[in-house]
């Protein structure tokens, strides 16, 4: 499953993104109340009061990034994360396909 992180402002403006894939956890990993709701096939919306959450539970899925390319995006994730946590007006959009 792949899916395009972006992150945004109310006009979608910015443009900061990234592919992801094979990193979050399934709908069935209960431990992960925020990064589960991710939908893969459709748009999931994150704002700065979810990021606290966001990124305890994305710390514990770093071990699933196994190649460069997945800790690459692992880590672009975390630094769009930290940004919308700073910034009420940006969004983290994950974008299925």
């Amino acid at each position: 499953m792949s899916l395009v992180v972006k992150l945004e402002d109310d006009l979608g403006e910015r443009s900061d993104w990234i592919i992801l894939h094979g990193v979050l956890p399934s709908r069935d990993e209960r431990a992960f109340n925020c990064l589960r709701g991710i939908d893969p096939y459709g748009k999931t919306v994150f704002n700065h009061l979810q990021m606290e959450k966001f990124l305890e539970e994305w710390e514990l899925v770093k071990d699933r990034a196994h190649d460069d390319s997945q800790r690459e995006a692992w880590q672009k994730v975390r630094e769009m994360a930290q940004s919308c946590q700073q910034d009420r007006d940006l969004f983290l959009r994950f974008v299925g396909n």
